[in-house]
Formats: structure tokens, sequence, C-alpha cells
């Protein structure tokens, strides 16, 4: 059996000229997830494939250091990254397309983190609808069946480093993504319609864990044998310290 431990990213920067990387509380989430992980894999075997997306990699360093897995191998995926937000929001507001355009819009807004919300989930809406497919860079079906692609390689991965027999334990894999794609992994482990995924991707925290187990015959193709195990884990992060974030 191997199990898949896709961590979100940590906070990244939002309203920052350079969004794709770790805010200061970021890291800090990193950090913590860090040790919950620790606790519970131990000295096991662990594999780590990572996103190529900034936020992927320094989320995936901050951790496996703090774990004291600091000299762990990061296999890079880029089937595992997010999909293009810019692109999603400027097909359905072209108005918007232009990232000045877009601050400009939401520093109107009594709370600017809640209009972006707010008009992000229609521009997700939008893509996932399957009514515009031609107008995107990249379409919901093409994004889906890559994600699935990449988390297959992560499950063979961890089959491949185990190397023990069907119905025990392989090695873990810890895969660092995002929202995107980890809503993706649970709408084909559950059979999902786009709506109910949805309401699973806007309720992914920053930092927490969503844990599937694979049986070594079927790491090939997500599906058939996958099976849920926990969903946005997020122990550590509750609480007064305000590391409880979903953007």
């Amino acid at each position: 059996m191997v199990a898949l431990y896709l961590i979100r990213h940590g906070q990244a920067s939002f309203g920052a000229d350079d969004y794709d990387r770790l805010s200061a509380l970021g890291a800090v989430q990193a950090q913590t997830v860090s040790r919950q992980l620790a606790a519970r894999l131990g000295a096991a075997d662990i594999v780590a494939v990572s996103g190529s997306l900034t936020r992927h990699r320094d989320t995936a360093a901050a951790c496996l250091e703090a774990m004291g897995r600091g000299g762990t191998a990061v296999t890079i995926d880029t089937d595992l990254n997010e999909y293009d937000p810019a692109d999603l929001v400027a097909r359905h507001r072209p108005d918007l397309a232009d990232a000045a355009a877009l601050r400009a819009e939401l520093s109107l807004a009594p709370d600017p983190r809640r209009a972006y919300q707010a008009l992000f989930a229609e521009a997700v809406t939008r893509w996932m609808a399957g009514d515009h497919d031609a107008d995107y860079a990249e379409s919901w079906p093409v994004f889906r069946n890559r994600v699935l692609a990449g988390l297959a390689r992560a499950a063979q991965a961890g089959g491949q480093a185990g190397g023990q027999a069907s119905g025990q334990t392989a090695a873990a894999v810890l895969v660092f993504t995002s929202g995107g794609p980890i809503m993706v992994a649970v709408q084909a482990v559950l059979g999902l319609d786009t709506a109910a995924a949805r309401q699973v991707h806007w309720g992914l925290v920053n930092g927490g864990v969503t844990k599937l187990l694979v049986p070594t015959r079927a790491v090939g193709r997500v599906g058939p044998g996958w099976s849920l195990s926990s969903l946005n884990e997020q122990a550590g992060l509750e609480g007064p310290d305000g590391l409880l974030t979903y953007r």
C-alpha cells in the first residue's frame, strides 16, 4: 500500500508583484505541517515530489528541513502545478486581464481578499463548466488529465521505492502542490461532480494535508482501488496563533 500525502503549499504573497513566493506566514505554516508529518512518519522511507512553482518548492524545502530530512531528493513534476488563475480571471473578465486593472478594481472593495475570492469563484465555475474550453490556454479537462498523470507517477515512485509486496506499506510519498490538483485528486477518488469538487477546493487550507491510500497493484492509474484516508488535515494550524488561512 502506498500512502500519498498531498500537501498544499504555505500561504503565497497575495497582492504582491510576485504572488508565487511564500509569505512569512506561509513559511511558518510549512514548518508547522512538518511537525505533524515527522511525528506520523518517524524514520519511514519517504519519497518527495513537488510541482515546479516557487511556492511548491519552497514549501517542500522548509518542510523537509524541519523534519530533519533536508537531504531528501525532491522530484519536480510540472504536472502537479496549479492552473493559471490570471488566465481564468482574464477569460471571465477581459477588462481585468491587466494586473494593474485587477488591483485597481480590488482596491475599491471594502475587503479586497473577499472581493477577489468572489470574482475568482465565478471564473473557476466558468472554466469548469465545459462551455468555453477553447477560450483557455489550459482547459479544465486538460488540466484534470495532466494532474491525474502526475499523481499516478507519484504513486508509482512510492511503490518502487518501497519495493514491498502488495498489502504492505511502501514508501510514504509527500506531494507538495496546490489546491487545484488536490481538488482533482479528491474528485477522481470520490467520483464527485464539478460543483462538489469546487466546494472541496474552497475549503482547502494553506499547509493542509490530504492523504490517499493506493494499493500497489493500482499505482499506475488514479481510479479503482484508490481511497481517501483524510481530507484537509489542519493539525497545528488551528488555534489562536493565526496560522489558519485559505489564500
